[in-house]
């Protein structure tokens, strides 16, 4: 049986298998446009990536929030949750020594030896690794760039699965159909994130949102979402912002 993987004849490599993953990862990282999104990946907050942990790269463990309380059930709004920053990681830190950088990345390569043949599990795998390596590699750029992205609280998928958890009134997903009706401080936030990621590596951002549910399903009401974006540096998230009362309603315009 033929094996391809994004249109290569697996087994036509005469280089190792390392060296010949490694060169599909160094194409992805050249042709997309796009920063990986990692969350894609994660659609399950129940499971753990096989080739990235989320909390790589960080240097303390993170408290867990505690769950409702029996006979309990507050729902709060996003502009809540971001207000009272219960998303927001005090204890974060990034770690960018050279050292622990260059460590990481021979790590991670190395890790291309032990992917699955299967041509399903080699593109999850190959792609997973790509987005750590264009990550850590955006590291190593992070101090000419920390004035910027130092602004925002950060945030991890844990944190973010806990509080959803919680709060089961609410819902993470992509931002595309909030953008339309999102008032002009959102938009210039989300294009200053996106101007200064693409000059750390010539890649566009990542964004997402946390709403309420039935904001997903009805797009003549007012929303409320948290803003989020994911990092240039690293499998986690920044905080942007969060809005109520700005949002518009298009027939108003």
């Amino acid at each position: 049986m033929e094996i391809k993987l994004f249109g290569k004849n697996v087994f036509s490599f005469r280089t190792s298998k390392r060296d010949a993953l490694l060169e599909m990862v160094n194409s992805e990282k050249i042709e997309s446009k796009f920063l990986p999104d990692f969350q894609k990946k994660n659609g399950n907050f129940g499971e753990i990536s096989n080739y990235v942990t989320e909390d790589y790269g960080t240097t303390r463990a993170v408290k867990k929030e505690k769950g409702k309380k029996k006979g309990l059930d507050i729902k709060l709004t996003p502009k809540g949750v971001y207000e009272m920053k219960l998303l927001n990681d005090e204890t974060f830190e990034l770690n960018t020594n050279e050292e622990y950088v260059d460590d990481q990345i021979i790590d991670f390569k190395d890790k291309l030896e032990f992917i699955k043949s299967e041509e399903y599990d080699m593109r999850n795998g190959v792609e997973e690794i790509t987005s750590v390596l264009i990550r850590l590699e955006n590291r190593k750029k992070y101090e000419e760039n920390k004035e910027f992205f130092s602004q925002f609280p950060y945030t991890k998928t844990s944190k973010i699965a806990n509080m959803l958890n919680i709060h089961d009134n609410l819902k993470l997903d992509t931002v595309a159909q909030f953008v339309a009706d999102m008032p002009k401080e959102a938009v210039e936030i989300m294009k200053e994130y996106n101007e200064n990621t693409k000059k750390v590596c010539g890649k566009q951002a990542v964004f997402y949102i946390i709403a309420d549910k039935k904001d997903f399903k009805k797009m003549a009401v007012r929303k409320d979402p948290i803003l989020l974006a994911q990092s240039p540096f690293g499998h986690f998230w920044q905080i942007l912002g969060a809005w109520d009362k700005e949002m518009m309603f298009l027939e108003e315009l």
